[in-house]
């Protein structure tokens, strides 16, 4: 029997969204008995590579939306302010009808094209801007097509999350849940099961020791990871090099840095050519994350909910950074309020905050520790638990 394809609709507006459906396709992909293919496709744009043989014919063309889409990742590392404000202006009443009444359309007519391209029997969105467009396009199918949302985002919930008639959302945390249910979501729709993550990031066969060996660290001595999502953001340059100048005051031989800058390559260049007080380690994008962050003994970041997921996930504590506007203030709390880490709010107080924790072991021991009860490290598998179950579902015949 064939398997029952699934197309995820996603988008590169951030690492987090490829991330989640990444994480489900390898999850699909590892698991054949499950009879799931899943299929990524991001209706933001018209480059999507995954249907370039029927992009044309099926409707599928470039708009003015294209470009806007590629403006969020500049937008967030030089003015994270004007993402604040667009993110509060879209939460208005009404402008979802406007975005959906100039763009809708064109998202909603790709994502049709997508659905009979693949054959698709159900659809995943891990994207607020897709949600109301997958409705749309279901109601064009005039069929029983099940759609899932995946929330990305660990707290907070735009309002552009929600759409009532979807069958099934998922959620990260409780309190996720709850802003949905309070955005007219049915409770009953609503699952907690964490966001989904690759299974690397559940699964450490390496102890710190070994992981710094295979890297060509130095096992003996304290790493610190600093990261500031797929495009480099949170003042990650002054953020290091604050740190490497108060941390390393006492410590220049013995704590090593690794940086890992993302798609940003102007900054992974400007950070390369910097003098630094001890060993440092520039990287751009990397594929093993879960691996540097297995090896590191502190997380700074900006607080982004993959990051974050991922970090919990290996046990590791976080410094967090300012929040982007919007998405990510919830997620500090959230770490903080439950001693899984701290946060701070600009780049001296970040040295100041890091060379405490690295002077004090025990209680960065204790904050792993408090890692534990947060972590989904199941999410994945209990995603295309429902995924399936809505298949089935959508299969029986009604009861007359």
């Amino acid at each position: 029997m064939p398997p029952t394809r699934v197309l995820v609709l996603t988008s590169d507006t951030g690492s987090g969204h490829r991330s989640v459906s990444r994480a489900l396709v390898a999850g699909a992909t590892g698991a054949l008995e499950r009879g799931l293919e899943l299929i990524e496709f991001d209706p933001l744009v018209s480059s999507d590579p995954s249907l370039s043989q029927v992009r044309v014919a099926n409707g599928v063309h470039p708009s003015v939306f294209d470009r806007v889409v590629g403006l969020y990742g500049p937008m967030i590392v030089h003015a994270p302010w004007a993402w604040g404000l667009a993110y509060r202006l879209a939460a208005l009443p009404g402008m979802a009808s406007i975005f959906h009444a100039v763009y809708g359309r064109t998202v909603k007519s790709r994502i049709g094209a997508a659905i009979h391209a693949t054959r698709a029997q159900a659809v995943v969105s891990v994207h607020p801007l897709v949600n109301d467009a997958m409705v749309a396009a279901r109601n064009s199918e005039g069929r029983d097509l099940p759609l899932l949302t995946v929330v990305t985002d660990l707290v907070d919930v735009h309002p552009w999350w929600a759409n009532a008639v979807i069958d099934r959302y998922v959620v990260g945390t409780g309190d996720a849940a709850r802003a949905l249910i309070g955005l007219g979501i049915d409770p009953s729709r609503t699952s907690v099961t964490g966001i989904p993550l690759r299974s690397t990031f559940g699964r450490v066969t390496s102890s710190v020791r070994e992981k710094r060996q295979q890297l060509g660290l130095d096992p003996a001595h304290p790493t610190v990871l600093f990261m500031g999502g797929g495009d480099g953001a949170g003042r990650l340059a002054e953020v290091v090099a604050a740190c490497d100048v108060v941390v390393r005051r006492r410590r220049a031989d013995v704590t090593r840095f690794v940086v890992i800058c993302g798609r940003n390559e102007p900054l992974r260049a400007s950070l390369a050519a910097r003098d630094w007080r001890g060993p440092t380690t520039i990287l751009g994008q990397v594929a093993n994350v879960h691996e540097w962050m297995t090896a590191s003994d502190v997380v700074v970041t900006k607080p982004g909910s993959l990051t974050v997921s991922e970090a919990l996930a290996i046990g590791r504590p976080l410094l967090l950074g300012p929040p982007l506007p919007g998405q990510e203030e919830g997620n500090i709390p959230f770490v903080c309020d439950n001693g899984a880490g701290l946060a701070y709010r600009d780049p001296t107080e970040a040295s100041i905050l890091l060379e405490r924790m690295l002077a004090d072991p025990s209680a960065l021991w204790e904050m792993g520790q408090r890692t534990f009860p947060l972590r989904h490290l199941k999410a994945t598998e209990r995603v295309l638990d429902l995924v399936q179950s809505l298949v089935l579902t959508s299969r029986k015949p009604s009861q007359s």
